[in-house]
């Protein structure tokens, strides 16, 4: 029997949803692909105990304002 493909599915502290996360698995998580501010981090870790969903992290790093860094264009008005 195969035991390390099977993962239990976790469920996000912030909407209930059921999801896996990859942190420990083959591939790297999906969260892995987020750039996330780390003043928005720190205040996930104070708020919440363990992994939030993908679609939760997006909601969240997408609300904040995107940093802005010297290789981008600037927007236009």
């Amino acid at each position: 029997m195969n035991e390390a493909a099977v993962f239990e599915p976790d469920c996000c502290p912030r909407c209930a949803g059921s999801f896996t996360c990859g942190a420990a698995g083959p591939a790297p998580c999906d969260c892995f692909t987020l750039k996330i501010d780390p003043e928005v981090l720190a205040d996930l870790r104070e708020r919440y105990v363990g992994c939030l969903c993908i679609a939760c992290l997006r909601e969240l790093t997408d609300a904040e304002p995107p940093a802005q860094t010297s290789g981008q264009a600037p927007r236009a008005a």
